[in-house]
């Protein structure tokens, strides 16, 4: 552990290293082990956080420290066994699959409309999106405030580091690429005006909203504490 000026030179920072783990059936939080006391965070809390995943590592994040231990073991219990295919990687593989068994049926989606129509159907196609995913991450929200409420606990906030490069190019190759598709995809489905091509740049746009998953994974980390 290494005492450092904080920003401005005000408040002492602590580097550490820390183990990261992932609550029981929800992506949104992530428990932290920090010199043998314990976190949580919500890596869902920051619209920004989101859309701009490098904003984890860049800037501090909110945690609450949990004193009962009890608790921190219920969060953990009937942990499901992570699979080799992430749920990012799952969703981008089933919009990929759906597109190449109903390639030879493309024609058949064809809807001819006009510009302002097309452009509409195209926007309320990614607030469908957000709102989902929206609603996803407010029923995980209420699974953790079932067992505990953050906001009664106290805060610190930390910035952390991605654990190695191999990490940060892994983020940044998954932000990229499916950015880029499914700009793509969306500028296809207003030439084209195909129904089946706005569908899976949808599910494409599912899978680029959790990015941010990839930043704050489960392992060591180095961290920098704010007191």
């Amino acid at each position: 552990m290494v005492d450092t000026k904080g920003p401005g030179g005000v408040c002492p920072v602590f580097l550490m290293t820390g183990e990261i783990k992932h609550l029981a059936n929800n992506e949104r939080y992530r428990i932290l082990i920090i010199d043998g006391e314990t976190y949580i965070m919500d890596i869902e809390n920051s619209f920004w956080k989101i859309i701009f995943p490098f904003l984890f590592w860049l800037l501090p994040n909110r945690v609450f420290k949990v004193e009962d231990q009890a608790l921190v073991e219920q969060l953990q219990t009937e942990k499901m066994e992570r699979k080799g295919v992430s749920s990012m990687t799952a969703i981008a593989g089933i919009s990929y699959a759906v597109g190449i068994s109903l390639a030879p049926l493309m024609d058949y989606f064809n809807v001819p409309m006009p510009p302002l129509a097309n452009m509409a159907l195209m926007l309320f196609a990614i607030m469908l999106v957000g709102l989902w995913y929206y609603k996803l991450s407010c029923n995980r929200k209420q699974k953790l405030y079932d067992v505990i409420e953050l906001e009664k606990m106290s805060k610190k906030k930390l910035w952390i580091q991605p654990s190695s490069i191999r990490h940060f190019l892994n983020v940044l190759f998954s932000y990229i690429f499916l950015l880029g598709f499914d700009l793509s995809m969306f500028v296809v489905y207003i030439a084209f005006k195909n129904v089946m091509i706005l569908i899976i740049a949808s599910g494409f746009l599912l899978g680029f909203l959790m990015v941010n998953r990839k930043t704050i994974r489960e392992g060591n980390a180095t961290m920098k504490v704010k007191e």
